[in-house]
């Protein structure tokens, strides 16, 4: 229930075409099961970036559900059944968008995102082409920087910013050097998001589902 409902408000979300196209798609998460989100990653805010997950001597930023025991995060049953839902209704949710990638073998990635405090501001980027198809859900904490959206790879040719909202789901589709985008911080604590990829499955080295 909890998957097709987040695929369902994914596909009945509203395209916006400026700078590119995308949703934004309020109370994405049935308040229960965003509550009990919410609840479980508030530990995380304050989370230093060394007691990351390492992963062959690098840093992660992210928490993936098999190390969800390890951060004490119950949330795993949730994210698996979000994942398998996206994987059933990947090519629905791709055609959402006028142009998108495709590939025949795909899967799903997913984990939880901890972004440092401010000033750490990532990079203006598209997306890497084996990613197909992106979303990010803002968790926690109330206020921080959503995602900028821009026209080209330089700060100057920011259009807008999807703004930041807990249980607010920003997705699109990348397509080369069009969907140039990136994210910072703007409060002290870490900055927390859940995260879904449709990838292509041969160059993917974890994922969720299948």
């Amino acid at each position: 229930m909890l998957g097709n409902n987040f695929v369902k408000k994914c596909i009945e979300s509203q395209v916006l075409h400026d700078p590119w196209p995308h949703t934004v798609t309020a109370d994405h998460i049935d308040k229960d099961s965003f509550d009990k989100l919410h609840n479980e990653t508030q530990k995380l805010l304050e989370i230093r970036l060394r007691d990351m997950p390492t992963h062959k001597t690098t840093t992660e930023n992210h928490i993936t559900p098999s190390q969800f025991k390890s951060f004490n995060i119950d949330w795993r049953d949730e994210i698996m059944d979000i994942a398998k839902a996206i994987y059933n209704n990947a090519k629905e949710l791709c055609g959402v968008f006028p142009k998108h990638r495709w590939n025949d073998t795909l899967c799903i990635a997913g984990y939880i995102g901890v972004t440092p405090p401010k000033p750490y501001d990532h990079i203006i980027h598209c997306e890497t082409l084996n990613k197909i198809w992106s979303s990010v859900t803002y968790i926690t904490p109330q206020n921080n920087c959503g995602t900028m959206m821009y026209s080209e790879n330089k700060k100057e040719s920011l259009v807008k910013e999807a703004p930041w909202s807990p249980n607010t789901s920003m997705i699109f589709s990348g397509v080369d050097k069009k969907t140039w985008h990136s994210y910072n911080s703007t409060e002290e604590s870490n900055r927390i998001t859940l995260n879904f990829f449709i990838k292509v499955r041969s160059s993917t080295k974890e994922y969720l589902y299948p």
